[in-house]
């Protein structure tokens, strides 16, 4: 490929394009057919045009000659300044001559060595191009002597002459969309070389809106170090929020430079404003400018009984609003501050109206002040939420006040002096506001600093304690106030109980509570999401994930207020849809909330990796469940509001087990073993069930099938039946046939396709029945459930092995081995028809795993409490059956 030296050079060769890679093959196809003369490529500064164009150019072969021509504001008033790089011999003279410059550009190619190919020309920024080259290019192209690769901006768009080659079908349109969130994320990874916690990319992908130009800046080493940090290989978030830096800044006023002055007065008034009534915006600012920048896009026009304008782009907005000079900007919300609060019903809107009043000196009231710093916590946003419950002056309200900046000094980590704030807030406190809000924090700094449910406990009591006192200083009234205040005590008893494993408990009171006429909405959402987790956890994850489904819809139905209860609410819903098998409800849960407006799914740690991580496990995709369990471990270390790190540690071990990382699953075990017993019992046995698993592979598998059952007859007998159920599999899973008629009877009663997977598993296997086991299997495979379903038709091929079924046995292999290739690597001995290994007893085999690794016979010995002599017994009679005599012979049965 020949190309001629443009103005400042052809750019180097460029990196796989991510989100681009189809539009590039299909460019390049088009490109190929006779009939077809080029493409035009439209979009927004920034989404990748010009990089698009350079990959074009470097697909092509070496015989095609391109010509690169940039087109420059500065010269589109020109004639055919645009080609100026390729007629540098031609005369004075000639310069105005259409035949002269067509004849000089024709001599230019030909001396390039085009080999009879026709040249594409890349225009790029086509929007600026000259009319006169236009109309050159244009009759080329129509000529047939010339390729185009057209790059624009969709205002004010490709010149006319290309639109009417598109409508001809001689140029093909292509217009240009943000990444999506996915594509984010894969651009994160590779620029930052390491894996990036979905936190991450959600953050980048709504504050860069998709726009690949924007995330880079955000991506460089100087931006980056003031929000991201890396630990174990994994780059999570370490600030509020991205910021702006001088590179991102020139980025912008780039795209901003040269507009006209009234344009610029728009642009900083609905910077500081958005989102604006477009009326009053017509009213402040020149109307005709207005309309430019609407129609250039750089301001976009909101939904809604009266049209508000905002920026195209949140990073214009700040980048606009860091320029404009404080003088100016006071004068201009002093000008539109009336403004601002007839606007008070959008959350923004009131936000900016209260901080545009705390700058401009305006008198606020401490009721204003005190909603503002509310919504401002609510919305994760601590500097605001401090800035404006600090000033709050009112005695009556300065506790109140005191509980925000509380919630605004958590949210920074900052737990000590939160505690502190806490208690002194409920010290005599004589508002029943207060003492629920300042109960309801102490909880939520319990969980984030690891407490245990006996401590949640006492301050449930705390808060009974000062209901009591309030009651009596009213003479003993039990108004509607006190009994709700009771009502919300009684709601964090049941959460306490949840913790501890009493579901059936529980569910009795929180059914009452639900039905309860005195309820509130927040009291009925609360009821709702733990009877969710209580009857998810007792086997009816279906019921369960109707009931936290409700209790979102009432979050979605109420504004702002209620969003603190967001991320407690979601993951219940989501653990009763992974409970029953909805796999395709919970990838629209996490789409719908990652990007939530709120934000606030992007600071709860790890858990969009921990459901996804828990899905793969389900299915059996161990590899993908091993990455997404260890980065969910990642990030539940730097935030684990739910308490979720035992069970993700566990998880992660066993995990690594199955995956054959021998070495992830022994430092996961071992961290799951150091760490305190804080969180839900279910979450921590949880733990415990994978941990113990993963040990099985690493040590044997005797004594844990006999911790499972422990584990699971101790669930069954207080009700925990999706955790004994959890526990049974496992020990199956490592070839306890005992633990059958136990998992077989939990999982009758259960709903949901987990349920009846599992359930129709092990009544085949307990009847022996190879029919029913591959119909299990069937039904696992249609549900997902790889893992279950090679394991039906594995034990189904060696029943029919051992009933001399050899025809039936190998007609099934087919089926097991396409199944076998979903998990990912994974094979087991219950995949295959024989294995020599099979005919040791659970000792004996436990005694083969420790051997091949290289244990010593007293290493053995030790681990299982026997004597020195007994392991050389046992491994004489193991080289008998397996007819070998070396002990090295025994890693080729144990070769993981």
């Amino acid at each position: 490929m020949n190309s001629p030296e443009p103005v400042g050079g052809v750019p180097p060769p460029s990196t796989d394009l991510v989100g681009r890679q189809l539009l590039v093959r299909e460019i390049l196809s088009r490109l190929s057919e006779p009939h077809q003369f080029g493409a035009i490529v439209v979009g927004d500064p920034g989404l990748g045009k010009t990089a698009l164009a350079r990959t074009v150019a470097e697909g092509l072969g070496e015989d095609v000659t391109v010509v690169q021509i940039g087109a420059q504001p500065s010269l589109r008033k020109v004639p055919f300044g645009a080609l100026a790089p390729y007629l540098t011999e031609l005369s004075v003279a000639d310069a105005g001559s259409p035949i002269a410059i067509y004849r000089a550009l024709t001599r230019h190619l030909g001396q390039q060595g085009t080999g009879g190919t026709v040249p594409l020309f890349i225009v790029d920024d086509a929007h600026d191009l000259d009319d006169s080259t236009s109309v050159l290019l244009a009759q080329l192209i129509a000529t047939r002597r010339a390729r185009a690769l057209v790059l624009a901006r969709p205002t004010p768009g490709p010149p006319s002459e290309f639109l009417a080659l598109s409508h001809d079908g001689m140029l093909d349109r292509y217009d240009l969309t943000p990444l999506n969130r996915q594509q984010i994320h894969e651009l994160c990874v590779r620029e930052l070389g390491d894996e990036v916690l979905s936190s991450v990319s959600a953050v980048l992908s709504k504050t860069s809106e998709g726009n690949p130009m924007f995330l880079l800046a955000l991506l460089h080493s100087d931006a980056r170090s003031r929000y991201l940090l890396k630990r174990n290989g994994v780059w999570r978030l370490s600030g509020e929020r991205p910021g702006i830096d001088l590179r991102l800044t020139d980025l912008i006023q780039g795209q901003l430079r040269g507009r006209s002055g009234p344009e610029l007065e728009v642009l900083e008034t609905v910077a500081l404003a958005e989102p604006v009534a477009l009326s009053v915006l017509r009213e402040s600012c020149d109307p005709l400018a207005v309309d430019t920048l609407i129609d250039d896009q750089l301001l976009s026009l909101t939904a809604g009984p009266e049209a508000r304008v905002a920026l195209g782009h949140p990073l214009y907005g700040e980048v606009i609003r860091a320029q404009v000079p404080i003088g100016r900007s006071i004068a201009i919300r002093r000008r539109l501050l009336k403004l601002i609060e007839d606007q008070a019903e959008s959350i923004e809107g009131f936000l900016r109206w209260v901080s545009w009043g705390l700058d401009c000196g305006a008198v606020l009231d401490d009721a204003t002040l005190l909603k503002a710093a509310i919504v401002a916590n609510r919305l994760y946003d601590p500097t605001f939420a401090l800035r404006a419950a600090r000033v709050v002056q009112a005695p009556e309200l300065k506790s109140r006040a005191l509980v925000e900046i509380a919630h605004a000094r958590m949210t920074r980590g900052d737990f000590a002096y939160a505690r502190e704030l806490v208690d002194e807030a409920l010290l005599n406190c004589g508002s029943l506001r207060i003492a629920k809000e300042a109960t309801l924090l102490s909880i939520d700094l319990r969980m984030r600093g690891g407490g245990n449910a006996q401590e949640i406990r006492q301050d449930v009591h705390r808060w009974e304690q000062t209901v009591d006192r309030i009651e009596q200083l009213r003479n003993g009234s039990s108004s509607p106030s006190i009994r709700l205040s009771r009502m919300g005590s009684q709601i964090l008893s049941c959460f306490v109980l949840n913790l501890e494993g009493r579901y059936l408990e529980a569910e009795t009171q929180l059914v009452a509570i639900r039905d309860n006429p005195e309820g509130t909405e927040e009291t009925r959402l609360a009821a709702l999401a733990l009877l969710g987790e209580a009857l998810g956890s007792t086997g009816r994850p279906l019921a369960g994930a109707a009931a936290t489904a409700e209790a979102l819809n009432i979050i979605a139905a109420s504004g702002h207020r209620f969003l603190r209860h967001q991320e407690f609410v979601i993951t219940r819903h989501g653990m009763s849809l992974i409970r029953g098998g909805q796999w395709k409800a919970i990838g629209s849960l996490l789409a719908a909330y990652s990007q939530a407006a709120d934000g606030g799914m992007v600071y709860f740690g790890g858990i969009l990796e921990y459901f996804e991580g828990i899905i793969a496990l389900r299915q059996g995709r161990m590899r993908t469940a091993r990455k997404r369990l260890m980065l969910a471990v990642e990030g539940f270390r730097e935030s684990d509001i739910a308490q979720l790190l035992t069970m993700s540690t566990g998880m992660a071990a066993y995990a690594c087990a199955m995956a054959g990382d021998t070495a992830g699953a022994q430092r996961y075990s071992k961290e799951f073993a150091a760490l305190p017993a804080y969180g839900s019992l279910q979450a921590r046995l949880q733990g415990k069930i994978h941990s113990v698993g993963a040990n099985a592979h690493l040590v044997g598998a005797s004594a844990a099938i006999t911790e499972l059952r422990g584990i699971g007859e101790d669930a069954e007998s207080v009700g925990m039946t999706t955790l004994a159920a959890s526990a049974f599999e496992l020990a199956v899973r490592l070839g306890d046939s005992a633990s059958l008629t136990a998992l077989h009877r939990i999982t009758a009663t259960f709903d949901g396709a987990d349920g009846a997977v599992v359930n129709a598993m092990a009544a085949g296997m307990l009847a022996k029945d190879p029919t029913r086991l591959e119909a299990a299997a069937q039904q696992a495979r249609d549900a997902d459930y790889f893992l279950i379903a090679a394991e039906c038709l594995g034990t189904a091929i060696n029943l029919l092995s051992a009933q001399g079924q050899t025809q039936r046995s190998r007609a099934l292999q087919p089926a097991l081995n396409a199944v076998v290739e979903k998990l990912e690597g994974l094979h087991g001995h219950q995949f295959s028809e024989a294995q020599s290994a099979t005919k040791l007893t659970q000792r004996e085999q436990d005694i083969v795993t420790l051997a091949s690794r290289g244990h010593s016979n007293r290493d053995i010995a030790e681990q299982h409490g026997v004597s020195v002599r007994t392991v050389e017994g046992h491994l004489y009679r193991i080289f008998a059956k397996l007819g070998i005599s070396r002990r090295e012979d025994l890693q080729d049965l144990n070769p993981s």
